[in-house]
Formats: structure tokens, sequence, C-alpha cells
């Protein structure tokens, strides 16, 4: 799957909202990308559309220090859900350190630029919604 898909998988959101169409996105029909270029992680998406993104992300270890992912914003506030962590957030905008353990949300407004870090000896696993500006 590529790149046009972003923003009308699994769906355009306009056109299934007029039909009413119901969309069901199992585990392996999912957007599978790899984002970043100095520091790639998997992104999972099960929806992108013009109201929001909704996918996976997973930070593998990272060997002789922390793996990272790329310094990223958004256009639209962003959740993050810790499936399996700890995951730690570096807010550039502040110069500040949030570490969220499995179970726990972090919340992002729009444009505040962060890089999540992965200290363990595990990935991290996170679900995350964007809204909209991915």
């Amino acid at each position: 799957m590529s790149l046009e898909k972003l923003g009308k998988y699994p769906v355009v959101g306009a056109e299934a909202r007029s039909k009413g169409d119901l969309v069901k996105v199992a585990k392996e029909n999912r957007l599978n990308l790899i984002f970043g270029q100095d520091h790639p992680v998997l992104m999972e998406l099960c929806i992108s559309n013009d109201y929001m993104h909704v996918g996976e992300i997973v930070i593998p270890v990272g060997g002789v220090g922390p793996r990272a992912s790329e310094p990223n914003s958004h256009d639209g506030d962003a959740v993050f859900y810790v499936l399996k962590g700890p995951a730690t957030f570096y807010v550039a905008d502040g110069d500040e350190t949030f570490h969220i353990r499995g179970g726990e949300v972090f919340f992002l407004p729009a444009g505040v630029s962060y890089q999540c870090l992965n200290y363990g000896s595990s990935p991290i696993r996170m679900v995350f919604t964007i809204a909209p500006g991915l």
C-alpha cells in the first residue's frame, strides 16, 4: 500500500459519511508505513481521512542508546495511548520530558513539536489519534 492512500484510507471519509458506509479494518489490512528518515518507526494506519487518523505506532529498542521517533508536529491535536511501554515524550517547545506508562494517555495540542524515545528493552506500542492534519 502506498502514500497515495493517506487521507482516504480505507475509504474516502466524505463518501463513507454520505452513503452511511461501515468499514471493518482487520490488522492484516492496515496501511503499513515506515515513518522517518533518520529515526524510522513502524506506523500502522487503521483510518486516515479528512476528519481523523487512527493507528498504531511501534518504536523498536535502541541498542546502544535510546531509539527515537522522528521529531514531529501535527496540524491537528494528537492523543497517544501507550499499550506497551513506557514511552518518553520529549517536547521541544518548553524543553520538557514526559514519561508515559502502559495504560496511560498523552495529549499533544496541534503544532507542538515532540519526539518519542524508547529507553527500554522492549518495543513501545501505542495507539494514536490525530484529528485532523497528519
